[in-house]
């Protein structure tokens, strides 16, 4: 029988014993009789082997993503992808001028061909005088000068074919193509723009690969270091899992798994920056969300587990009503560990053996007697 169980059972009895309460203080006699101490639900809390976990607001990022800069610059021509859209490697982006680029890289190519013919000039020219300065037909200065200009003339191929592969790389990047999958966060440039490859001025957009996502959350020392311990020491035999649940989620529907953790313990707020990655195949997921973080930090074999409505917090901190000795009401002030369902672990400051009120605290003070009501045991 859960504690729930035992709860509304127990509130049954408390009822009954008020109304008995009630018909006694209706009695006509004369004779003056002090009130009962006031019935209060009672419990002993479990004990049993309980998952220790610490909760975090951490933010999310893609876990990758990639500028899209241009390379050249002139009117944008042509942007076939809507902004935010998905995209596939390989898709194209943006045309830059690319009207001007293909008539450049044509004008390369001729210069290419034009050098190319008076290379073959000038070494059929180079070959005839060389043949006719070993017949004595000519000097051998004549024949040093054709070859001379020969070698000028393959030079001057060697320039227009660098040039050419300069005007087709411009040409190549007047068309943008996407580096990676993902979604598409444009720059807010479209056709008729003007576009600089320099500076911010060259930004296109930002294609984000959120098929994984990225969670960043800070963890205190304390935990940190309980994590370490529970894996013997080695750092890399980090917690590994991670789950995750964002302010529309019932609990932590995603799970994820440790994959970097700051070298050192920040001084200032004694925690240790954590990043942990996250499948995404649908998409839920997006950049820049304040999500919950659920970590395993321990297990305790034997842990201290009450309803989480026997709890009370002040300005002390949390604390636990206990009916001792005359069933008189004590406070016990208590460390908490994590939740666990409906229930709460306690670190330190109750034992199994303890009588907890559970039910009826607003009528409990400590130092005060109570008539306790057990709950229903299972």
């Amino acid at each position: 029988m859960t504690f729930q169980s035992r709860h509304r059972r127990a509130a049954l009895a408390l009822t009954i014993a008020i109304a008995g309460g009630l018909a006694a203080g209706c009695d006509n006699s004369n004779e003056f009789q002090a009130p009962p101490p006031p019935p209060v639900v009672v419990s002993q809390p479990q004990q049993r082997s309980v998952i220790d976990y610490a909760t975090f607001t951490g933010t999310t990022s893609a876990a990758d993503s990639v500028d899209i800069r241009a390379q050249v610059g002139g009117i944008i021509d042509d942007v076939p992808v809507d902004d935010g859209a998905p995209v596939e490697e390989g898709d194209l982006l943006f045309v830059i001028n690319a009207e001007s680029y293909t008539a450049a890289r044509d004008a390369a190519q001729a210069q290419l061909d034009q050098a190319k013919a008076k290379q073959a000039l000038a070494d059929a020219k180079a070959q005839r005088i060389e043949r006719s300065a070993a017949d004595g037909a000519v000097s051998q200065l004549q024949a040093i000068e054709a070859r001379a200009e020969a070698e000028v003339a393959n030079a001057a191929v060697t320039v227009a074919e660098r040039e050419l592969a300069i005007k087709q790389l411009d040409l190549d990047y007047a068309t943008v193509e996407a580096p990676r999958k993902g979604r598409i966060r444009k720059a807010g440039l479209g056709v008729g723009d003007l576009v600089a490859p320099s500076g911010d001025g060259g930004l296109l957009g930002t294609i984000f690969d959120d098929s994984e996502i990225t969670v960043a959350f800070t963890v205190p020392d304390r935990v940190y270091l309980t994590a370490i311990r529970r894996a013997g020491g080695d750092e890399s035999r980090r917690p590994p899992l991670i789950e995750l649940g964002t302010e529309i989620d019932d609990g932590y529907p995603y799970t994820g798994g440790i994959t970097y953790a700051d070298p050192i313990v920040d001084e200032q707020t004694g925690t240790v920056r954590v990043e942990a990655t996250v499948q995404n195949p649908d998409r839920q997921l997006v950049g820049g969300l304040f999500v919950r973080v659920r970590m395993p930090v321990e297990t305790l074999p034997s842990a201290i587990v009450v309803p989480q409505v026997a709890i009370a917090r002040d300005q002390v901190g949390p604390y636990v009503l206990v009916v001792g000795e005359g069933n008189v009401v004590e406070r016990r002030d208590v460390e908490l560990g994590g939740v666990d369902g409906a229930d709460r672990v306690v670190r330190s400051g109750l034992s199994a053996e303890d009588s907890i009120v559970v039910s009826g605290l607003m009528r409990a003070r400590p130092g005060a007697p109570v008539t306790p009501i057990p709950a229903e045991s299972e």
